[in-house]
């Protein structure tokens, strides 16, 4: 594999300290909450979150991760965004990025979304799928997730105890903003 199908150092620590930060961040945000009055918890610290970082037996490298909260879903019912191909969500800031959720008793007044289906801000230009390093996407049939999860485990092996990838999140029209939709994709 070519050394620029390995993720940058940048975009390892990004990931996991981004994270890191994700957490402690909620943790105070909930405590302020709690003190003005309003029940609050942050699903991804709460004992009765649930993450599960493994390795299927029968592929040693094939990394599988599963949990009973999802960020990005949670992003998405809040009208943050909809889903890209590679199943990123796609925000006004664009695609690469990390997202946290607190919930909470205080009233927040509903937005208005600004979309009506689940992947409208994607163009389907293909572009992440050509960035794929192990075509785990394509315009057929979307992300491949076992494609994608033996990759993250030999990234894992690699560079452990960071992990992630991004190739399918940068270098996009949807890296930073919702990308304009025209009556072609530029394949």
């Amino acid at each position: 594999m070519p050394g620029g199908d390995w993720p940058s150092d940048e975009w390892l620590h990004g990931f996991a300290d981004g994270q890191a930060f994700l957490n402690q961040l909620g943790r105070h945000l909930k405590v302020e909450l709690i003190k003005a009055g309003y029940g609050s918890l942050v699903p991804s610290s709460d004992e009765r979150f649930w993450g599960r970082t493994g390795f299927n037996n029968s592929l040693p490298s094939d990394l599988l991760y599963t949990s009973n909260w999802s960020e990005r879903h949670a992003a998405f019912v809040c009208g943050l965004g909809t889903f890209g191909l590679s199943e990123g969500l796609i925000t006004s800031k664009g695609m690469a990025g990390r997202f946290g959720s607190i919930i909470t008793e205080m009233y927040l007044s509903p937005d208005r979304r600004e979309y009506q289906n689940v992947d409208e801000c994607c163009t389907r230009c293909g572009k992440c799928a050509k960035n794929c390093p192990v075509n785990a996407i394509s315009l057929e049939e979307g992300k491949n997730h076992s494609i994608c999860s033996k990759f993250l485990g030999q990234i894992l092996e690699k560079y452990w105890p960071r992990y992630g990838c991004g190739k399918c999140q940068i270098n996009v029209p949807c890296e930073s903003k919702i990308p304009q939709k025209n009556n072609e994709n530029t394949n």
